[in-house]
């Protein structure tokens, strides 16, 4: 495992604590932020309060970093960030906000248009790799993140007991 998804992972479970069944959570039971179902999906057996770091660490290098290769993204940040957002929103529409980040910030330029389709492949990466501002990709990455749970809180109240801790815990922007 390498360095940057370490460190991704250790940030993730300094947030996501430890076992939750939270009410309003849609995702059920989790344990450092994974839920049954995908622990379930990769060969988890037991009762989620017993899932150890260690088996929550192998899913998520296999089922997010790897998989939705965050590992190739060159800009250590952009790969963290992709990281958290894909496991408190999921990888789908993490991955369509940095599509869709990145197409904002080019748009002028008409350079690296890529299609919006929640697929980390090969042009999303030449894109994102090629960026000359990263930092605003960074912050525009996490308007997206915000403007996703603002959304959800607006429209269903279920989601207003977390928007506190999202806006506390998720929300990061770099400054120069």
């Amino acid at each position: 495992m390498d360095k940057i998804f370490e460190e991704a992972f250790e940030k993730i479970l300094d947030i996501e604590g430890g076992y939750s069944d939270h009410e309003d959570d849609p995702g059920g039971k989790t344990k450092y932020g994974i839920t049954e179902a995908i622990a379930r999906a990769n060969g988890y057996k037991g009762d989620m309060r017993y899932l150890t770091p260690d088996q929550a660490k192998e899913i998520y290098y296999r089922e997010f970093w790897l998989k939705h290769r965050y590992n190739e993204i060159k800009n250590r940040d952009i790969a963290i960030e992709m990281f958290d957002q894909a496991v408190n929103m999921g990888q789908s529409t993490a991955n369509r906000n940095l599509q869709k980040s990145n197409n904002l910030l080019t748009a002028a330029e008409d350079i690296y248009p890529i299609i919006v389709d929640g697929i980390i492949g090969p042009q999303t990466l030449r894109a994102i790799n090629h960026c000359s501002k990263p930092i605003a990709l960074f912050n525009v990455l996490n308007g997206y993140q915000i403007k996703h749970y603002i959304n959800l809180a607006e429209n269903s109240n279920k989601y207003k007991t977390f928007i506190a801790g999202w806006a506390n815990n998720r929300i990061e922007i770099i400054r120069k």
